[in-house]
């Protein structure tokens, strides 16, 4: 029985004083009981090491590792994965939580679809703790037709922010140590993705199976938080990611250019966007960053951002007038 495998998770932990003991009591909870949980402390510098020393000592599935300094979220996984011992692995952020039935539901799934080229994917919550709001992000239901979705939907789960995470997923261990699959430490933005897309090739893994509910609690916005990144133009490595999951499944080498360069212009918009929003950077300062980003485009592209930037501060400012 999947139930009595011991599954290995593996948490970051960086600046988490607050939030690491509600992660690891919400893990404790759990319904599922044969976990090895494992906390790397990355040199928080803070009260973070003691907290995360105090839940070792109380919990005897819980082992606290520190590093020697602080390296970053990548480094700090591949640390754990040293550690890790289970058949399966799956991955927590220390400022989110799960619900009592996380474990217990992802590896129930596992038995349910006795397919190993099958990957089991849940639902999660995101909270955006700024404006105190939640939205529930669910997969396609699991109808007859439905419970097994091909890797072909893999572009589609990408628009819907399912597949370039890691913390919904669950994933054989004996691969990823077999196979030497790491997180890329020079990487920036998307580390996750392609470790997912390195595990999924080596994996054969041929679909997903989705447990329709919502199992994580990922908190956005938190100033603390390990997926918090200063805006850093890394398009390449996006693209990158891209091209292997276009790979994966199974695009002609015209096709994918034909894909990237879609998706390059899409990134550049999207970086210039952020860049015209960034209020703490002189406008001539934001007109020499996207003029560096790698489109065909990028006068048209500046001077849309800008427009759009005037569109929103009229609409706010009539908002605010027509407020009083």
């Amino acid at each position: 029985m999947e139930t009595n495998k011991k599954v290995s998770i593996v948490i970051p932990v960086y600046k988490a004083a607050d939030t690491i003991t509600r992660c690891v009591e919400s893990l404790e909870k759990n319904t599922y009981k044969n976990l090895q949980i494992i906390l790397v402390e990355d040199c928080s510098g803070d009260q973070t090491i003691n907290v995360c020393k105090k839940l070792a000592n109380t919990y005897d599935n819980v082992l606290c590792i520190e590093n020697d300094q602080n390296h970053g979220v990548s480094y700090t996984r591949n640390h754990a994965l040293d550690y890790a011992d289970g058949i399966y692995l799956m991955f927590v952020d220390s400022d989110d939580y799960v619900e009592v039935d996380y474990v217990e539901m992802m590896i129930s799934a596992i038995s349910y679809v006795d397919d190993e080229s099958v990957m089991p994917v849940c639902g999660y919550i995101n909270h955006d703790e700024k404006k105190n709001g939640r939205t529930d992000i669910f997969l396609p239901s699991n109808e007859q037709e439905d419970l097994k979705k091909s890797i072909q939907i893999m572009p589609e789960l990408y628009e819907n922010r399912m597949l370039q995470i890691i913390w919904n997923k669950v994933f054989r261990l004996d691969v990823i140590k077999q196979n030497h699959i790491r997180f890329k430490e020079e990487m920036f933005i998307g580390e996750d993705f392609r470790f997912l897309l390195e595990y999924m090739k080596a994996a054969k893994i041929s679909g997903f199976f989705f447990v329709n509910k919502a199992l994580y609690h990922y908190m956005r916005d938190n100033e603390n938080s390990l997926m918090s990144r200063l805006l850093e133009v890394k398009i390449q490595d996006s693209l990158d990611n891209f091209e292997l999951m276009y790979q994966i499944i199974g695009k002609s080498k015209e096709e994918i250019n034909k894909l990237l360069q879609i998706e390059r212009e899409r990134q550049a918009e999207y970086y210039a966007y952020m860049i015209i929003h960034n209020d703490q950077t002189t406008k001539k300062k934001k007109k020499e960053r996207i003029f560096q980003l790698p489109s065909d485009h990028v006068e048209q592209l500046y001077k849309q951002q800008q427009m759009l930037k005037r569109k929103e501060s009229i609409y706010r400012w009539k908002e605010k007038i027509l407020g009083k």
